[in-house]
């Protein structure tokens, strides 16, 4: 049995298989996941779990370089990944464009959260 990490095994093995400049979304419970992407729906009930605590687990896992988000975004959700990820460079495009750009994801894991805009493409990096 698995000691530590994520214990998920669709998240793991995503994470796993990922190169340099692959992508990997986070999403809340409303956002439209296309049909040819992977879905990896973790939701438990409304709001749970949140982005922020989806978000801390991946992280254990995988090295970001940059974060893709909508300009819409509020500024507690940025504020929040800057602390998460600090000095990572933060990309906004618009609502319409970070669900253009979810159709070349590795995967789209589907938390919980109700926020409005609280959802981020993660660009995987190199830990060399």
């Amino acid at each position: 049995m698995k000691k530590a990490g994520i214990f998920n095994s669709q998240i793991a093995k995503v994470i796993a298989s990922m190169g340099h400049k692959d992508i990997i979304a986070v999403v809340d419970l409303g956002f439209p996941i296309p049909d040819s992407v992977e879905r990896i729906d973790i939701v438990l009930d409304y709001g749970k779990p949140l982005f922020s605590e989806t978000l801390e687990v991946v992280l254990k896992e995988l090295q970001v370089e940059k974060i893709i988000i909508a300009s819409e975004s509020k500024e507690s959700f940025i504020a929040d990944l800057q602390e998460k990820l600090p000095g990572v460079e933060i990309q906004k495009v618009t609502h319409e464009e970070l669900k253009e750009i979810t159709k070349r994801c590795k995967a789209v894991i589907r938390t919980g959260d109700t926020t409005p805009y609280s959802n981020a493409i993660l660009v995987s990096g190199v830990i060399f």
